[in-house]
């Protein structure tokens, strides 16, 4: 964060509140419903409450909060209904995405191993924020690969609608299913191949387990 010449800080730009409020309702530690109040976030953030507003703002145009004009701003409930639209929003946009990627240089295919390897090692740790933060961007990396930057950019606004429903899933720590669906090694190893047939499958199945698991506990929850 930028300071003045007094070493007081300064206002924390939008975008940078937005980037950590889109973390704290993805990992769940902002609930769907609760009140973000705006003096409170900006003395979290060290930032006036103009900033705050404005993040605010581009996050109710994305859907992940709400506005009450009398009430303020709320953290956006979950609903089955629109979790499987915005998922097919996602599903069609990705579709058209990845097969329109070049496969990743040696130096690219070399970090991302390493970032599949750490995302591994914060799923160990249980580091529920770091892995959201490093997940995100790893397959960032990978749809970037793509010169569609319209797509790009849509896909990625796709990915945080949905994936602040990751919260209502538990973070696997162990092997099991769950922990498969979110390793990344096989998508590395498609890149890796230059298969785009066995990229996009692998993509398909890691994705649709994703929406079952939190369609599933939507259901349960009467949501």
């Amino acid at each position: 964060m930028s300071t003045e010449k007094s070493g007081k800080p300064t206002d924390a730009v939008p975008a940078v509140i937005v980037a950590k409020l889109r973390t704290l309702i993805a990992i769940g530690q902002l609930a769907p419903g609760m009140r973000l109040g705006q003096t409170e976030l900006a003395e979290q953030f060290s930032a006036s409450r103009v900033p705050v507003r404005e993040a605010l703002k581009l996050l109710t145009s994305e859907g992940i909060v709400e506005h009450d004009p009398n009430r303020g701003f709320f953290v956006a409930r979950f609903s089955s209904d629109e979790a499987l639209q915005y998922f097919s929003l996602r599903d069609m946009v990705e579709d058209q995405l990845l097969p329109t990627i070049r496969w990743p240089n040696k130096a690219e295919l070399t970090e991302l191993k390493r970032r599949a390897k750490h995302l591994e090692t914060l799923l160990d740790e249980g580091s529920r924020s770091a892995w959201w933060n490093e997940h995100q961007a790893f397959h960032h990396m990978i749809f970037s690969l793509s010169p569609k930057n319209v797509l790009v950019r849509e896909a990625m606004r796709y990915w945080s609608l949905t994936d602040r429903y990751r919260a209502l899933v538990p973070l696997p720590r162990r092997d099991s299913a769950e922990r498969r669906i979110v390793n990344k090694a096989d998508l590395v190893q498609a890149l890796s191949d230059q298969k785009m047939e066995d990229l996009v499958r692998v993509r398909t199945t890691r994705r649709k387990a994703f929406e079952d698991a939190v369609l599933e506990v939507l259901r349960d929850r009467g949501l």
